[in-house]
């Protein structure tokens, strides 16, 4: 299952991956690609987060995030 999920998650990053390349150094302008492999880069991480059951840590790994760009503390 991990296995799966996880190949799908680097296969999603490599088309995301492409279609930026493809934007910024061949001058295609490509937006709605883009967006969509975004897209499913988001969804392959979402499936990654439930198969190891990481919701909870990956919540908080965004509130120190969003604490740091707004250079404040969060307190456990």
């Amino acid at each position: 299952m991990i296995d799966e999920v996880v190949g799908k998650l680097f296969e999603e990053m490599a088309e995301l991956t492409f279609e930026i390349c493809k934007n910024y150094f061949r001058n295609k302008t490509n937006k709605l690609l883009i967006a969509h492999e975004v897209a499913d880069v988001w969804q392959s991480l979402e499936e990654l987060v439930a198969a190891l059951d990481i919701e909870k840590e990956v919540r908080y790994a965004k509130e120190e995030l969003q604490a740091a760009r707004e250079n404040r503390i969060v307190y456990q």
